[in-house]
């Protein structure tokens, strides 16, 4: 067999084990599926299964860290630009999110996760230009705070998509969140002004 018709068949059974996976958290929390369900659903057997992953955490954290590298990517391709544009980042992980929505959904619904933090933690700007950027504040203190809040808005809002069906388009949804970004960080001199008090 040809080594890329290998490969081939092995992306596609683990997209078929993936899509499983989602569809079952759906249903179910995650320490309640089994692997026989997961066969089942994606018409492959158990000795299939475990040639690619140990178990199913094994599986669902694997498809965690899948999105966060794809996530970095994005992140990372903006970094390198001397401005960092907000709304190509913003508008690419919408895209990027509304193209794997079900498996996000999935995620997002699972409590053994810690998806949200670690895409929290990864997307916190590394250096002064990054944070003067996002919050348009200097002051160090205010910056973590400023960040803490655009950060867990910024999930509210995929959150309050997600319920409502994601009838929103995707560049809808990215204006309304980088002009919630942009309202937030053009805030600063209320609270610069008490600090001077």
């Amino acid at each position: 067999m040809k080594e890329e018709t290998k490969d081939r068949r092995i992306r596609k059974t683990k997209a078929q084990i993936k899509n499983a996976l989602t569809r079952l958290l759906m249903q179910k929390d995650l320490k309640d599926i089994s692997v026989s369900e997961i066969a089942d659903m994606a018409d492959i057997n158990r000795g299939t299964f475990y040639l690619h992953y140990r178990d199913v955490y094994d599986l669902f954290e694997r498809t965690e860290n899948d999105i966060l590298e794809n996530f970095t990517g994005i992140i990372a391709k903006h970094r390198r630009q001397a401005q960092i544009p907000l709304m190509p980042v913003i508008l690419e992980m919408f895209r990027y999110v509304a193209a794997n929505s079900d498996i996000f959904i999935a995620i997002l619904r699972t409590k053994e996760t810690t998806f949200l933090s670690r895409v929290v933690e990864m997307c916190r700007p590394q250096d002064r230009r990054e944070w003067e950027a996002l919050t348009g504040s200097g002051n160090v203190e205010d910056q973590q705070y400023y960040y803490s809040f655009i950060a867990f808005g910024c999930i509210a809002l995929l959150h309050q998509w997600f319920q409502n069906g994601m009838a929103e388009q995707v560049d809808y949804m990215a204006a309304m969140a980088e002009r919630l970004v942009r309202n937030c960080s053009g805030n600063k001199n209320p609270i610069e002004n008490q600090r001077s008090l």
